[in-house]
């Protein structure tokens, strides 16, 4: 009897736990629905929004499964990996059309993001064609190297503009890979050597500012274009540090992501504590992709420090996009999470959903 008691109890514990645990997951789930009615099966692409805006869907299908062991939408992962691998750019001249392959195109930052989309992928299913497809657009990432402004990788092809996304991203993909392929040597040295160097440079180029935030990218006399801070900027860098901090068994990294997590939750907010990205009140097409990159970094940065002002902040962004930016007949999310419903597309429902995977994977409230 005493058995049966123990069972029982233990039994209510666990529904009482799983209730705890996903106080968020109706409205992630009802989130990623909305998201889908924008995927196109044919073209392995969303509707309303762009490229690499679509890699950042994909990250976030990935991430709802990790954190839940909900496979549903892998089927959706892997007709956009065979869809887009050979991807054909619409120019105004249709008889201009180019074959994009293997994810690679003329800007390095939307490699990476195709780059850790894979990455993810691979960790989900174990298949290997994810983690292949990642070390070729490394080895293209690579060619984007040079001497100019001391090193980094430029933003597009051929060499224009050296900033902080493409080499924040080059930087976490270089760790990422070395963590599942650590004895791989590319153009002479190991993901983990990129990262070093990628790492070294980045400190010295003025990026990382007084305040820790970071700044937007590099001018033409390879001086920081001072006072842009935009929110994925800020989110990125994270994860590399997380990254850096677990492969060297240094803690100095952690540290360092902590200011700068910190310093974005005080200084990129509204007054309510919001999360607020410079471009608003009226982001373009990219920028309300921003936030939701932030919180993607900055869930995983919590995981190794469990802040309690993080896990506050979590929450407290997921309360506001769905109390405040949602708009409760269509289940569309806004780009202001601090303001009413604007508008609707892929990108904004990608960045809220961002959010919520980062709530739901805190696993309380």
């Amino acid at each position: 009897m005493k058995k049966i008691a123990f069972l029982l109890c233990s039994a209510l514990f666990v529904i009482s736990c799983q209730n705890e645990v996903n106080p968020y997951l109706n409205r992630t789930q009802k989130s990623i629905e909305v998201l889908q009615r924008w995927y196109n099966n044919k073209t392995g692409l969303y509707e309303t929004t762009s490229w690499w805006n679509a890699a950042n869907a994909i990250t976030v299908l990935c991430d709802y499964s990790r954190i839940t062991g909900d496979m549903k939408y892998m089927a959706i992962v892997d007709n956009t990996f065979e869809t887009c691998k050979q991807f054909e750019v619409q120019m105004p001249d249709t008889s201009e059309n180019w074959i994009c392959t293997n994810f690679i195109n003329d800007y390095y930052d939307d490699e990476g993001w195709w780059l850790l989309a894979w990455i993810e992928a691979y960790d989900i299913t174990g298949d290997v064609k994810y983690l292949q497809m990642s070390q070729t657009i490394f080895d293209d990432l690579i060619l984007g190297w040079d001497s100019v402004c001391g090193g980094g990788i430029y933003w597009k092809k051929p060499n224009i503009g050296k900033a902080a996304v493409q080499n924040e991203l080059f930087m976490l993909s270089a760790l990422r890979l070395y963590q599942r392929s650590p004895g791989k040597i590319t153009e002479g040295l190991s993901y983990l050597q990129w990262a070093d160097k990628c790492w070294e440079w980045f400190q010295q180029t003025g990026m990382i500012s007084a305040n820790y935030l970071i700044e937007n990218g590099l001018d033409e006399n390879c001086e920081p274009s001072s006072g842009r801070y935009y929110t994925y900027n800020q989110g990125m860098i994270l994860s590399a540090m997380v990254e850096f901090s677990k492969i060297k068994n240094d803690n100095s990294y952690l540290e360092l992501a902590k200011k700068i997590a910190a310093s974005t939750m005080t200084h990129l907010v509204y007054e309510s504590g919001i999360l607020k990205d410079p471009t608003e009140p009226k982001p373009n097409g990219d920028a309300v992709q921003f936030k939701g990159i932030f919180m993607r970094h900055l869930s995983y940065l919590y995981k190794h420090s469990e802040s309690p002002e993080m896990e506050h902040f979590i929450h407290h962004q997921v309360e506001a996009l769905w109390n405040r930016a949602r708009n409760p007949k269509t289940g569309e999310i806004g780009a202001i999470w601090n303001e009413p419903f604007d508008q609707a597309d892929a990108a904004r429902q990608t960045s809220a959903i961002d959010a919520l995977n980062a709530a739901l994977s805190l696993g309380k409230r």
